[in-house]
Protein backbone atom coordinates (compact mmCIF):
# COMPACT_ATOMS: atom_id res chain seq x y z
CA UNK A 1 0.00 0.00 0.00
CA UNK A 2 3.09 2.46 0.75
CA UNK A 3 4.14 2.25 -2.68
CA UNK A 4 0.98 2.96 -4.17
CA UNK A 5 0.73 6.03 -2.38
CA UNK A 6 4.43 6.90 -3.46
CA UNK A 7 3.62 6.44 -6.79
CA UNK A 8 0.68 8.15 -6.93
CA UNK A 9 2.35 11.02 -5.06
CA UNK A 10 5.03 11.08 -7.89
CA UNK A 11 2.86 11.14 -10.10
CA UNK A 12 1.11 13.87 -8.39
CA UNK A 13 4.29 15.89 -8.58
CA UNK A 14 5.06 15.84 -12.05
CA UNK A 15 1.08 17.19 -12.86
CA UNK A 16 2.29 19.62 -10.09
CA UNK A 17 5.37 20.89 -12.25
CA UNK A 18 3.43 21.01 -15.58
CA UNK A 19 0.68 23.46 -13.70
CA UNK A 20 3.27 25.71 -11.93
CA UNK A 21 5.29 26.36 -14.30
CA UNK A 22 8.60 24.52 -14.29
CA UNK A 23 7.65 22.91 -17.55
CA UNK A 24 5.09 26.20 -18.75
CA UNK A 25 6.37 25.76 -22.14
CA UNK A 26 4.65 22.71 -22.36
CA UNK A 27 1.34 23.06 -24.56
CA UNK A 28 -1.85 23.27 -22.81
CA UNK A 29 -3.46 19.37 -24.54
CA UNK A 30 -0.25 18.24 -23.82
CA UNK A 31 -0.64 18.72 -20.31
CA UNK A 32 -4.24 17.52 -20.17
CA UNK A 33 -2.70 14.61 -21.80
CA UNK A 34 -0.71 13.92 -18.94
CA UNK A 35 -3.45 14.74 -16.29
CA UNK A 36 -5.91 11.87 -17.79
CA UNK A 37 -2.82 9.06 -17.97
CA UNK A 38 -2.13 9.96 -14.56
CA UNK A 39 -5.85 9.61 -13.92
CA UNK A 40 -6.22 6.55 -15.74
CA UNK A 41 -2.71 5.30 -13.67
CA UNK A 42 -4.04 6.47 -10.59
CA UNK A 43 -7.38 4.33 -10.88
CA UNK A 44 -5.27 1.33 -11.95
CA UNK A 45 -3.05 1.27 -8.75
CA UNK A 46 -6.45 1.98 -6.45
CA UNK A 47 -7.84 -0.97 -8.14
CA UNK A 48 -5.07 -3.25 -7.70
CA UNK A 49 -4.77 -1.77 -3.66
CA UNK A 50 -8.14 -2.86 -3.17
CA UNK A 51 -7.72 -6.39 -4.78
CA UNK A 52 -4.39 -6.88 -2.28
CA UNK A 53 -6.39 -5.57 0.69
CA UNK A 54 -9.46 -8.23 -0.83
CA UNK A 55 -6.61 -10.90 -0.89
CA UNK A 56 -5.16 -10.47 2.36
CA UNK A 57 -8.61 -10.22 4.14
CA UNK A 58 -9.07 -13.82 2.44
CA UNK A 59 -5.93 -15.59 3.72
CA UNK A 60 -6.54 -14.36 7.13
CA UNK A 61 -10.08 -15.83 7.59
CA UNK A 62 -9.93 -18.89 9.52
CA UNK A 63 -12.40 -21.37 10.19
CA UNK A 64 -14.36 -19.91 13.43
CA UNK A 65 -15.71 -17.21 11.16
CA UNK A 66 -16.06 -19.10 7.45
CA UNK A 67 -19.49 -20.48 6.70
CA UNK A 68 -19.57 -24.24 6.67
CA UNK A 69 -19.69 -25.89 3.43
CA UNK A 70 -22.56 -27.86 4.28
CA UNK A 71 -25.44 -27.12 6.32
CA UNK A 72 -28.34 -29.70 7.45
CA UNK A 73 -31.24 -28.85 6.28
CA UNK A 74 -34.66 -30.41 7.85
CA UNK A 75 -38.43 -28.98 7.77
CA UNK A 76 -41.73 -30.21 6.83
CA UNK A 77 -45.60 -28.67 6.56
CA UNK A 78 -48.42 -30.70 6.03
CA UNK A 79 -51.99 -30.22 6.00
CA UNK A 80 -55.80 -31.98 5.96
CA UNK A 81 -57.36 -33.34 2.95
CA UNK A 82 -60.98 -35.22 4.27
CA UNK A 83 -62.81 -33.92 7.56
CA UNK A 84 -61.13 -36.08 10.64
CA UNK A 85 -64.90 -36.74 11.93
CA UNK A 86 -65.66 -38.05 15.39
CA UNK A 87 -62.33 -38.84 16.54
CA UNK A 88 -61.42 -40.52 19.69
CA UNK A 89 -59.29 -40.14 22.58
CA UNK A 90 -55.59 -39.98 22.15
CA UNK A 91 -56.11 -40.43 17.83
CA UNK A 92 -53.42 -38.89 15.92
CA UNK A 93 -54.47 -36.15 13.68
CA UNK A 94 -53.82 -36.69 9.77
CA UNK A 95 -52.14 -34.60 7.83
CA UNK A 96 -51.84 -36.47 4.37
CA UNK A 97 -51.02 -34.10 2.24
CA UNK A 98 -47.41 -33.19 1.83
CA UNK A 99 -45.82 -29.38 0.71
CA UNK A 100 -42.40 -29.57 2.40
CA UNK A 101 -40.49 -32.72 3.30
CA UNK A 102 -36.54 -31.86 3.15
CA UNK A 103 -35.14 -34.56 4.69
CA UNK A 104 -38.25 -36.79 4.97
CA UNK A 105 -38.83 -36.73 8.43
CA UNK A 106 -42.52 -36.43 8.39
CA UNK A 107 -44.67 -39.55 7.85
CA UNK A 108 -47.72 -38.73 5.90
CA UNK A 109 -49.27 -42.21 6.73
CA UNK A 110 -49.12 -42.12 10.65
CA UNK A 111 -48.79 -38.18 10.97
CA UNK A 112 -45.99 -38.48 12.91
CA UNK A 113 -42.45 -36.24 12.47
CA UNK A 114 -39.01 -38.40 13.18
CA UNK A 115 -36.06 -36.68 13.52
CA UNK A 116 -33.57 -37.48 11.45
CA UNK A 117 -31.06 -35.68 12.74
CA UNK A 118 -30.52 -33.66 16.61
CA UNK A 119 -30.84 -29.96 17.27
CA UNK A 120 -33.59 -27.41 18.22
CA UNK A 121 -37.37 -27.53 15.70
CA UNK A 122 -39.85 -25.28 15.87
CA UNK A 123 -43.11 -27.17 15.58
CA UNK A 124 -46.54 -25.00 14.40
CA UNK A 125 -50.17 -26.56 14.53
CA UNK A 126 -53.11 -25.12 12.95
CA UNK A 127 -56.80 -26.67 13.61
CA UNK A 128 -59.92 -25.63 12.01
CA UNK A 129 -63.08 -26.31 13.76
CA UNK A 130 -66.67 -27.51 11.96
CA UNK A 131 -68.77 -24.29 12.50
CA UNK A 132 -70.68 -24.78 15.94
CA UNK A 133 -68.24 -27.53 17.35
CA UNK A 134 -65.43 -27.88 19.66
CA UNK A 135 -61.81 -29.15 19.19
CA UNK A 136 -58.87 -29.97 21.79
CA UNK A 137 -55.83 -31.36 20.27
CA UNK A 138 -52.08 -31.97 21.95
CA UNK A 139 -48.47 -31.39 20.68
CA UNK A 140 -46.83 -34.97 22.19
CA UNK A 141 -43.06 -35.51 22.09
CA UNK A 142 -42.47 -39.34 22.44
CA UNK A 143 -45.58 -40.05 24.15
CA UNK A 144 -45.95 -36.80 26.36
CA UNK A 145 -48.47 -34.28 25.63
CA UNK A 146 -46.65 -30.59 25.58
CA UNK A 147 -49.35 -27.72 24.66
CA UNK A 148 -52.63 -27.56 24.11
CA UNK A 149 -54.50 -26.38 20.96
CA UNK A 150 -58.39 -25.30 21.43
CA UNK A 151 -60.58 -24.29 18.45
CA UNK A 152 -64.60 -23.51 18.67
CA UNK A 153 -67.33 -21.41 18.43
CA UNK A 154 -71.11 -21.99 19.16
CA UNK A 155 -72.18 -20.77 15.51
CA UNK A 156 -69.20 -20.28 12.97
CA UNK A 157 -66.03 -21.76 12.50
CA UNK A 158 -63.35 -21.19 14.48
CA UNK A 159 -58.94 -21.56 14.21
CA UNK A 160 -56.39 -22.43 17.27
CA UNK A 161 -53.11 -22.39 16.66
CA UNK A 162 -49.95 -23.47 19.12
CA UNK A 163 -46.04 -23.29 18.40
CA UNK A 164 -43.38 -24.92 20.91
CA UNK A 165 -40.12 -25.34 20.27
CA UNK A 166 -38.14 -28.78 21.33
CA UNK A 167 -34.39 -29.75 21.91
CA UNK A 168 -35.01 -33.50 20.04
CA UNK A 169 -32.21 -36.27 19.66
CA UNK A 170 -32.37 -38.38 16.53
CA UNK A 171 -36.00 -40.24 15.57
CA UNK A 172 -37.63 -38.32 18.44
CA UNK A 173 -40.97 -38.33 18.04
CA UNK A 174 -43.49 -35.28 17.82
CA UNK A 175 -47.22 -35.47 16.29
CA UNK A 176 -51.16 -33.69 16.86
CA UNK A 177 -53.40 -35.84 18.96
CA UNK A 178 -57.07 -35.44 20.07
CA UNK A 179 -57.74 -34.85 23.74
CA UNK A 180 -61.33 -34.90 24.07
CA UNK A 181 -63.74 -37.62 22.35
CA UNK A 182 -65.92 -37.22 19.43
CA UNK A 183 -64.28 -33.67 18.41
CA UNK A 184 -64.13 -33.15 14.31
CA UNK A 185 -61.59 -31.35 12.46
CA UNK A 186 -62.15 -29.60 9.25
CA UNK A 187 -60.13 -30.62 5.96
CA UNK A 188 -59.50 -29.36 2.81
CA UNK A 189 -56.04 -27.84 3.93
CA UNK A 190 -57.52 -25.69 6.90
CA UNK A 191 -55.62 -27.65 9.16
CA UNK A 192 -51.74 -27.82 9.11
CA UNK A 193 -48.61 -29.01 10.78
CA UNK A 194 -45.38 -28.05 10.38
CA UNK A 195 -41.53 -28.34 11.56
CA UNK A 196 -38.17 -27.05 10.97
CA UNK A 197 -34.79 -27.73 12.06
CA UNK A 198 -33.77 -24.08 13.82
CA UNK A 199 -29.82 -25.10 15.12
CA UNK A 200 -28.18 -28.66 14.01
Amino acid sequence: MKAILRAVNGKLKTVDNLVHGSNSEQPFSSTQDTLIKVSEEQLHLNNDGIESIRKRLLIGTNESTSVPSHITRVGFTAVTTDHQMNMGMDQTVQFPKIITNIGNGFDSLTGIFRAPVPGLYLFSASILSHAGNEVRCQIVHNGEGLVFIFAGDTATFSTGAKSIVLDLVKNDEVWIKIVHSDDNIFGSSWSSFMGVLIIP
